[in-house]
């Protein structure tokens, strides 16, 4: 088992010092989803400010295994086009 760390971002950065124990990189890609989730679920808001939600997930050698990363977006397709 590995120790896995999810660090979050929205503007302020929050470290995890506790992490959770997990069978492999999969489990802690699921294990981030439903984090994510949770955080949302509590505060949809969350993801107004301009920089969103992100989640880096390291593991106990400091690795950064991946990220997963929230933004609402403009609603209009071609607002990336102006």
């Amino acid at each position: 088992m590995t120790r896995y760390y999810f660090h979050t971002s929205d503007g302020s950065r929050q470290y995890d010092d506790v992490g959770v124990e997990l069978a492999d990189d999969a489990a802690a890609r699921r294990e981030a989803v439903r984090y994510i989730g949770s955080l949302l679920q509590d505060e949809p808001d969350i993801i107004e400010n301009e920089h969103g939600l992100r989640v880096n997930v390291v593991d106990e050698a400091g690795r950064v295994k991946f990220a997963i990363a929230v933004t609402a977006l403009d609603p209009r397709w071609d607002a990336a086009e102006e």
